[in-house]
């Protein structure tokens, strides 16, 4: 049996997330946008250093309004329980148990955040079409033998390899710009 109790990890601001059990007073925008802008995206084997934070930022600007939040905050479990390479995430056993946890913490942010519990198409699309923005742009030229999406179109963005404080500053920025525009000013 599992000790859920024991599972948890301290936020950058000094709070505990209960990775198997969270609460909702246990998620806090400040910290997901200072966890997502310290991480690497493409397990670091890019060319600079490139945030989920920035990664997500982008995200959100490729959505229809009403699913910006979504994209925005649709690598946020990521803050709490860290990521898996894609093939590793899809392809293993490993993965499904990763995703189990990760659909229950992403169910938590979602209901913090007033967030449906389906991650939009829209969002899923936006987020493919970064994946191949930032194979052009950061990655060496290589073939690859998966295609990860119905298309493989890359989205019309410049990755700007932003630092983590300027990361956390455009994550936060857009989070209470999304929050304002919903007339919900009470998430911290």
């Amino acid at each position: 049996m599992i000790d859920t109790s024991r599972a948890w990890i301290q936020t950058a601001s000094g709070g505990k997330f209960h990775i198997l059990d969270p609460g909702l007073e246990e998620v806090h925008a400040v910290d997901i946008a200072h966890s997502l802008s310290m991480m690497c995206r493409w397990t670091g084997h890019v060319r600079k250093f490139y945030s989920v934070a920035e990664h997500s930022w982008h995200t959100s600007h490729l959505v229809p309004e009403e699913d910006a939040l979504w994209a925005l905050m649709h690598d946020a479990s990521e803050a709490y329980i860290s990521d898996m390479s894609r093939p590793l995430k899809h392809f293993t056993e490993a993965g499904k148990m990763y995703r189990e946890v990760e659909e229950k913490v992403m169910a938590v942010i979602c209901k913090k955040f007033g967030l449906p519990l389906s991650q939009p198409i829209t969002v899923t699309a936006a987020d493919n079409a970064m994946l191949y923005a930032e194979k052009n742009q950061l990655m060496p030229p290589v073939e690859w033998d998966t295609k990860w999406s119905e298309s493989e179109k890359a989205a019309p963005v410049a990755i700007r390899c932003w630092s983590p404080d300027i990361a956390k500053t455009m994550f936060l920025q857009r989070f209470y710009e999304l929050i304002k525009s919903k007339g919900e000013l009470h998430c911290p």
